[in-house]
C-alpha cells in the first residue's frame, strides 16, 4: 500500500472510532439518566425503558465502531437508533397536530428580554402554552 492509500485508512480509522467515543458516550448519557436525554425521550412519551435499549444500543455500536472491522455492524446499528428516533419525532409531531388543543385551554404569554447594558427591551417572544404545562 503507498504512503497516500496509507494515510486515507489511518484517516478513515480515526474518524470511525472518533464517532464511536461520541456514540459510547451518549449511550452512557442515556444509561445514568441525564436530564437531556430524560426530557427528551418523556417528551416524545417514551419511558426508562425505551431510554435504556436505546443506550444500550448506542453504546453497543459505539464499542463497533471502536474495532476496525466491526464498523460498518456499528454503523447499521447506529443507523437503526438513528431512524427509530427520526420516527419517533416526526410520529410525536404529526400525533400532535392532529391532536391540538381547544382555544381555551391555550395561554398565550408575551415576554421581553432586557438587554444588559441598558434597560431597553430587545425582543418580544410570543410563547404558546396548553394549561397542563404550567409550572403552578
Amino acid at each position: 500500500m503507498t504512503g497516500a492509500g496509507m494515510n486515507k485508512t489511518i484517516a478513515i480509522y480515526g474518524v470511525q472510532a472518533a464517532m464511536g467515543l461520541l456514540t459510547v458516550a451518549a449511550g452512557y448519557a442515556k444509561l445514568s439518566g441525564a436530564d437531556v436525554m430524560v426530557q427528551q425521550f418523556a417528551l416524545l412519551g417514551l419511558g426508562k425503558s425505551f431510554l435504556f435499549v436505546a443506550g444500550c444500543v448506542e453504546i453497543l455500536a459505539g464499542l463497533c465502531l471502536l474495532m476496525p472491522r466491526g464498523g460498518i455492524v456499528g454503523a447499521v446499528l447506529l443507523v437503526c437508533v438513528t431512524v427509530g428516533a427520526m420516527g419517533m419525532t416526526i410520529g410525536h409531531v404529526a400525533s400532535a397536530a392532529s391532536h391540538s388543543a381547544p382555544a381555551q385551554q391555550l395561554t398565550i404569554s408575551h415576554i421581553q428580554t432586557m438587554e444588559r447594558d441598558t434597560r431597553t427591551a430587545s425582543r418580544t417572544f410570543t410563547v404558546v402554552q396548553h394549561r397542563a404545562q404550567w409550572d403552578i
